[in-house]
């Protein structure tokens, strides 16, 4: 069975979703801080998130980035949509439309007054395509607190995930971010959040 070794800064951020997978598949792993940046030249890219698995024969197999790692462990653990390649290709817009929102928290963290005004602007318009878009195929699906079928995939994991993090996080730094999230606003994403996040195996990591 392999363990793993998961490098990034003790925060959530573009680690979340990997840590979610590697939490609800119930692998064995170990969240490393590298000194930063004194570890930057040893990590691939110079970049984190980077993923690091050794097999039973000691064998080691080292990732970059968070949606290749993500598709890794997805892949792995059998979450990856594989009823089609339509809805394999669909399933990769959506966990892009995810990254996508959670991407304007830094932009607007670390902008001044007039990149704010404009990173907001940008927000609310993305927004609005976000909740109509995903609210519309998890009604097409159902309205059953999934996004294929009526099991847990990766990007159900995604959504729960980043959206937790957004709320926590993101909605105390970016004015109006929570009223879009909203349960009057966004009921089945809502339902996904509710549904996919009380598995025990997330309940437990969410809570640690």
């Amino acid at each position: 069975m392999s363990t793993y070794v998961l490098r990034y800064f003790p925060i959530k951020a573009r680690a979340e979703t990997c840590r979610a997978l590697l939490s609800y598949s119930g692998a064995s792993y170990t969240n490393e801080a590298p000194a930063w940046p004194q570890e930057k030249s040893n990590q691939p890219f110079g970049k984190l998130p980077v993923l690091i698995e050794t097999d039973e024969s000691g064998a080691t197999f080292k990732l970059s980035d968070s949606l290749a790692i993500e598709h890794y462990l997805a892949t792995k653990y059998g979450l990856m949509v594989d009823s089609s390649p339509q809805d394999r290709a669909c399933q990769d817009e959506l966990r892009h439309q995810i990254k996508d929102i959670y991407e304007f928290i830094p932009q607007y963290r670390f902008g001044n007054e007039d990149t704010r005004a404009s990173v907001k602007e940008k927000l609310d318009v993305q927004m609005k395509y976000f909740i109509e878009y995903h609210e519309n195929h998890l009604k097409n699906n159902g309205s059953n607190g999934h996004y294929f079928g009526d099991k847990t995939t990766y990007v159900d994991i995604a959504l729960v995930a980043s959206m937790r993090a957004v709320r926590e996080f993101g909605a105390s730094i970016i004015p109006g971010l929570a009223d879009w999230l909203s349960p009057d606003n966004a009921p089945l994403i809502n339902k996904v959040i509710e549904v996919v996040g009380a598995d025990p195996k997330l309940v437990k990591y969410f809570n640690e």
